[in-house]
């Protein structure tokens, strides 16, 4: 007999409902209406179908089989879960034992598996309850894809997305594909109750095997139920994201209030928002595909560097979330920032426990980076493609994600398989965004003098990759130091996908990067392991040589277009694949599988990029590779332009030196271009040139003049008639009769024919030779301030002795000129 549910009153219905579906559905319960649980595991008559065929053959559309009037009579019947291990009914990882043994091999025997299974349960609708609730909500538990129908309508899927069914044939629903996770994985859903009807009404669902050798299939229909509308939470799944630049910040969030929100933000930390805090409106807004809330998109700009910032989002009519912080960091060359492999929340099939690993990589990243600036996630936020809003609720949850900058690539389980998936746009405001990329997953900013590229693995068209990263680059690459591309799905990884679909993109994106100037390096996700390349030419290996910096680490040096392409693993350990024969990658230099989360700090420098990838749990460094590009010219320091005299010897290389940031100097040294011949006044240029190992030329000039030495200088003439007549002979003073110092008198012209006082020998009357009789000084000066400690001449510093040999001197002088004149007479 078919389980039939009637709806009990509120006491019933509340024993009922698991604390799953409460946990998953409600964030409180209405006063009013209380929620009526319809389905729940272990009670639930299903039908099932697991003999290798299609429903749907011979029927006009492939989901007819869904449809309430389909019959199932001839079906096998069984209560509770459906699954297999190697065809065995054993416990699957995670701890799942099936109820009831699908029939897992297309022979009952062994590989290949049968790809699909159909399942399908009634269940009865109180029109009355029906019309009261506002909300059907449901949680399944599949391996490896499920798509869930209410009445022949699809309502859910998980990891159906990549399914490509053909309109008309026989077995149109048979297909592999799914996660292929290790363990099955929980699924929620929740749509608007008109999907049922008063009365009876048919679920139904669709299971698919991953791959033909896949080891286990499960499913199980945990719970569904009618309830109220959830109370308004307010702001939910805040996320500060880059900017165009770090002028900016792009903000997104969901809310349910139904008012027009936006963004208050204040300098310092605070813990409430001044008055004249400024305001940045919402820039779009639209309702989100989780079916509750709306998703808010805003952009900050005028952000200061090296300063911390006050912000909360929502409004007055609506309400204020919490006050949040964070720092706009400086805009030095010289950073660090975090990079991060795929997260994917929900891979194991537990969302608390990947979100639990995802929190506990943040912090630890903030643990062992404290500098950081930003976070770079390599995509696969989540794990389901269609997009699962409790995964991202997880993803988003860390107060970090609000606190700290962050910017996030876009990964195949972002994708909802040949389609942008709504929620990914919903919650992450990319900025400059390239129209030319339908998968929305193009995109750039700028981040301390470094241009981030970021491309869509998702988009196969590679040409269009060219266009965008080299248009980037001829519009921002002459204002940044170094050019870094991030996409998902590696090319160069060591684990499985690098001869899947990672072979496929390598063929064609390897190529194209290998002919674009200006990439410095590649930064990829996807194979959840751990692999950095030798330097790439295009898909070949170009070189393996590295050199041995001073702290030990591999130092590598691309030339012309060389890449080094690094892949991350797991940050969250929701997932991990082993490593292929290290011989079928011969790209990578170090490989590493711990089978633990890890994370990176990448350090820029002028010279330089680092990557120091380490184990999440203890720290323990996985690999440190240095990226070393010199494109710095040697500078080189002259003592300047110089003036010589002629005959002055002169060295061009003297004081001259040469320094190199980034490397070394050639052999070669310092060369120069020009001479000086120090035997001939002029002008002459030097020209200094320095190269240093990279091929980089630096250059300085400086000028050299020649002069003529300098005339002596002028003396008196000699010829030139004297003002008096000397006597024949000369006296001892030829002057005339001049005294020997200055009288007594300090007024008295010394001039003045007058002896002085003095005796005609110079001396004093008193004999004392001393040229002042006074025994005080004069003018409040000692005796000494006047004249010299030799018998100086007073405020002249002259001597006596030297004035009267100088006197002598000329004495001599003028009589030898007389008698030279009386000879020539």
């Amino acid at each position: 007999m078919k389980y039939l549910t009637r709806l009990f009153a509120a006491s019933a219905a509340l024993t009922l409902l698991s604390p799953a579906a409460a946990a998953s559905a409600f964030t409180s319960q209405s006063d009013t209406v209380s929620p009526t649980n319809l389905l729940v595991s272990g009670e639930a008559e299903w039908s099932y179908l697991d003999d290798d065929t299609d429903p749907a053959d011979g029927l006009p559309d492939r989901t007819r089989w869904a449809d309430a009037s389909f019959d199932d009579s001839a079906w096998p019947t069984a209560v509770g879960s459906f699954g297999a291990l190697r065809g065995e009914l054993d416990e699957l990882n995670g701890g799942f034992t099936p109820d009831n043994l699908l029939r897992q091999y297309k022979d009952g025997e062994g590989v290949p598996n049968t790809e699909t299974f159909f399942l399908r349960t009634d269940l009865t609708v109180d029109a009355d309850e029906l019309e009261d609730a506002a909300r059907l909500t449901g949680t399944v538990r599949y391996d490896d894809a499920a798509t869930i129908f209410v009445n022949g309508e699809r309502v859910a899927g998980f990891h159906d997305e990549g399914f490509d069914f053909p309109a008309d044939g026989e077995r149109r629903n048979m297909q592999y594909g799914g996660s292929n996770s290790s363990a099955p994985r929980e699924g929620t859903f929740g749509v608007d109750p008109d999907v049922l009807e008063p009365g009876e009404n048919t679920i139904a669902v669709q299971l698919h095997q991953g791959r033909a050798t896949s080891s286990d299939v499960y499913f199980d229909f945990e719970d569904l139920t009618l309830g109220p509308e959830p109370e308004k939470v307010g702001q939910s799944s805040i996320l500060l994201g880059v900017g165009s630049d770090q002028t900016e910040r792009n903000l997104s969030w969901f809310t349910d209030t139904g008012a027009d929100e936006s963004v208050q933000i204040a300098q310092g930390e605070q813990s409430e928002l001044p008055d004249d805090a400024q305001t940045f409106e919402q820039t779009e807004r639209g309702a989100s595909d989780d079916g509750t809330n709306d998703y808010v998109h805003a952009t900050v700009t005028g952000l200061e560097p090296g300063t911390t910032y006050s912000y909360r989002v929502g409004s007055d009519e609506g309400g204020w979330s919490d006050v949040m912080t964070f720092v706009n960091h400086d805009e030095d060359l010289e950073h660090s920032f975090t990079f991060i492999g795929d997260a994917q929340i929900g891979s194991s099939g537990d969302i608390e426990s990947d979100g639990n690993g995802w929190q506990s990589t943040l912090d630890r990243s903030n643990e062992m980076f404290p500098d950081s600036h930003f976070l770079l996630s390599a995509g696969d936020q989540i794990e389901t493609g269609s997009g699962n809003p409790d995964e991202y609720r997880s993803y988003l949850a860390p107060e970090q994600m609000r606190t700290q900058t962050s910017a996030q690539t876009l990964g195949n389980h972002d994708y909802a398989g040949d389609e942008p998936q709504a929620l990914f746009g919903q919650h992450f405001n990319l900025p400059n965004q390239w129209e030319g990329d339908p998968t929305g997953g193009n995109y750039w900013f700028t981040q301390n003098d470094v241009l981030h590229l970021n491309i869509s693995t998702e988009n196969r068209d590679f040409e269009s990759h060219r266009e965008f990263i080299e248009q980037a680059i001829a519009e921002q690459g002459d204002e940044t130091t170094w050019t870094i591309l991030t996409f998902h799905r590696s090319i160069y990884s060591a684990g499985i996908h690098a001869h899947t679909d990672g072979a496929e993109i390598r063929e064609g994106l390897a190529p194209v990067l290998a002919e674009i100037d200006g990439i410095d390096m590649v930064l990829a996700g996807h194979d959840h392991s751990y692999a950095r390349t030798h330097l790439m030419d295009g898909t070949e290996v170009s070189s393996e040589e590295t050199t041995e910096a001073p702290e030990g680490h591999d130092q590598v040096h691309p030339e012309g277009n060389e890449l080094l392409y690094i892949t991350a693993n797991s940050s969250s350990g929701s997932k991990y694949y082993n490593l292929v024969p290290e011989a079928t990658t011969p790209w990578t230099a170090v490989r590493d599988q711990s089978r633990t989360p890890t994370t990176a700090e990448v350090e820029v420098g002028e010279c330089s990029i680092t990557t120091t990838t380490v184990r999440v749990d203890n720290g323990e460094e996985i690999d440190k590779v240095e990226l070393v590009k010199d494109r710095t010219a040697p500078e080189i320091e002259t003592p300047g332009d110089t003036e010589l005299t002629v005959g002055d010897e002169f060295d061009p290389m003297e004081g001259v030196e040469a320094s190199d940031e980034c490397g070394e100097l050639t052999d070669e040294g310092i060369t120069v271009d020009g001479s000086v011949d120090t035997a001939t006044a002029g002008t002459y240029d030097l020209t200094y040139s320095a190269t240093d190992t990279a091929g980089n030329e630096g250059t300085a000039t400086r000028t050299i003049t020649v002069a003529e030495a300098p005339s002596p200088e002028p003396t008196e003439d000699p010829t030139e008639e004297p003002t008096g007549e000397p006597s024949e002979e000369p006296t001892h003073d030829p002057s005339g009769e001049p005294t020997d110092g200055p009288s007594d008198d300090p007024t008295e012209d010394p001039r003045d024919d007058s002896d002085g006082g003095r005796d005609d020998d110079g001396r004093d009357e008193d004999g004392s030779g001393d040229g002042n009789d006074d025994d005080a000084p004069r003018g409040g000066q000692d005796d000494g301030e006047d004249r010299g400690d030799g018998g100086d001449l007073p405020r002249t510093g002259a001597t006596l002795a030297g004035l009267g040999a100088g006197v002598t001197l000329l004495g001599a002088g003028i009589a030898a000129l007389v008698a030279s004149r009386r000879r020539k007479a």
